[in-house]
């Protein structure tokens, strides 16, 4: 236990030297400030611009903190996650490419524990992102639709989180399997081709954990209803656990 909370702390301050904490803060906060001032100002950009028409006809004249988090979650659930994945695809991989888990592993570290000691790094730092990215879009919001409530939102948030978090469990098993500094892509990327596939599939993009962004907007809007959101969560969570399980286990049997 002392060898994992040593090798932990290790990624923590790692985390912090490598400036993967501040990037993290600085892209968020960016992505969660962008929001609540476009939806409320696009109506006027498009009245100077000559095109007040169009404001009308896309239903934006009278902007709505709903239509600020919905940008939100277009924003982060694709420059976020993706930031996300960038700051995280080489936190095993990178480190298996440089040989650098040979000496904690001979001092006794389960190879168990460098896979839950990755995987809590990475999760802290999605988690991070996505409160500071939150937290500065209600703030935003709150000031330019003081006093408008948008249904589900926390619901909504929850379920982006378990998005983000199925794509970077996905980085667990593809560090162990393949080998090159950013190996920890490869899966990530593939999968999110297939299900993006899949999205022409609806009886199947029912259950894809890629929905989890979309159907959470359409959940607040009130266009579905949340019980559609428990069938992606389901397989996300199911998902998360069986990558690190995987992982473990075949990162026992591989050679660092």
């Amino acid at each position: 236990m002392n060898g994992f909370l040593a090798f932990l702390s290790k990624e923590c301050l790692f985390c912090v030297r490598s400036q993967r904490v501040l990037i993290t803060v600085l892209v968020f906060a960016l992505l969660g400030v962008m929001n609540a001032p476009l939806a409320y100002y696009t109506p006027a950009i498009l009245e100077l611009a000559g095109a007040g028409d169009l404001a009308d006809t896309m239903g934006i004249a009278q902007p709505t903190a709903l239509e600020a988090w919905v940008q939100y979650f277009g924003n982060v659930g694709q420059m976020g996650i993706l930031a996300a994945l960038l700051l995280c695809g080489s936190l095993l991989s990178g480190e298996k490419s440089k040989g650098t888990l040979v000496l904690p592993l001979t001092k006794g570290l389960g190879r168990s524990g460098v896979i839950v000691a990755k995987f809590i790094a990475m999760s802290a730092l999605w988690s991070l992102g996505l409160l500071v990215s939150a937290a500065t879009s209600a703030a935003c919001t709150l000031g330019l639709f003081p006093g408008e409530d948008v249904p589900h939102l926390l619901l909504g948030l929850v379920m982006l989180w378990l998005l983000g978090m199925f794509l970077l469990s996905l980085i667990l098993p593809s560090s162990v399997v393949f080998r090159g500094s950013f190996a920890g892509l490869i899966i990530p990327g593939a999968v999110i081709v297939v299900l993006g596939i899949l999205g022409v599939f609806p009886q199947l993009f029912f259950w894809s954990p890629l929905s989890l962004g979309g159907d959470s907007v359409l959940v607040m809007s009130g266009a579905k209803e949340a019980a559609v959101l428990l069938a992606p969560s389901l397989v996300a969570a199911i998902s998360i656990v069986a990558c690190v399980v995987v992982s473990v286990m075949l990162f026992r049997k591989s050679v660092v």
